[in-house]
């Protein structure tokens, strides 16, 4: 293993969808099971991801699958309510970590959310243990695409056997596994913690 490349939300930093269908039924009178009831994934979602559809092009598409109608900002709150802060036992490890091998993110996210992510105080922290940050949006190119891993492993100036990836959407896991990249599916955040703490002694050892 010459590379981790880390997954965002999930994996580092805490998503709460919950409260993205709270602030929304507030604002428009409706329960949130019901919102989330009606919640998909669909191609507007896909291409505002990729960075195709800007967001209030985005929210026409949300209004017509929600059945409801919100101002910009309650969009934008509630969108934005998704984040969460960084995994705290996190900082430290990866701080020590970027001093010894080189890692980078890969993150499906949208413009939206990664202006909202930037704008917190201890977001730069987190970003700046990352040689580069792939961002979905930015690239054109989305997870579980077997094609955009290979893309970034290229980038990144490895070939694929050589990157660790970590990532908690099973699918994301799948997608690495066939462009090659070595995988472990993150099912809570310990699994990080302690995925780190074992390639620190494997490296303290020598190993």
């Amino acid at each position: 293993m010459k590379a981790i490349l880390f997954d965002l939300g999930g994996v580092l930093i805490d998503l709460a969808p919950s409260r993205v269908f709270e602030h929304w039924g507030k604002a428009a009178a409706v329960t949130p099971a019901s919102l989330a009831a009606r919640w998909k994934i669909e191609e507007a979602y896909i291409a505002h991801e990729k960075g195709e559809m800007e967001f209030i092009e985005f929210t026409s598409h949300l209004q017509k699958q929600l059945g409801i109608s919100l101002t910009q900002s309650d969009w934008e709150t509630g969108w934005n309510a998704l984040l969460g802060q960084p995994f705290s036992d996190l900082l430290p490890r990866l701080s020590a970590l970027a001093k010894r091998m080189p890692l980078y993110c890969f993150s499906n996210t949208n413009k939206t959310h990664w202006t909202a992510l930037t704008a917190r105080t201890n977001h730069p922290q987190l970003d700046s243990f990352f040689q580069k940050t792939y961002l979905s949006y930015a690239i054109g190119r989305r997870k579980p695409n077997v094609e955009s891993y290979r893309w970034v492993a290229n980038d990144m100036g490895y070939r694929p056997a050589d990157i660790a990836f970590l990532d908690d959407n099973e699918a994301n896991i799948n997608g690495a596994e066939r462009a090659g990249l070595c995988t472990t599916h993150v099912t809570r955040p310990k699994v990080v913690i302690d995925f780190l703490d074992k390639l620190a002694a494997s490296r303290s050892d020598g190993g």
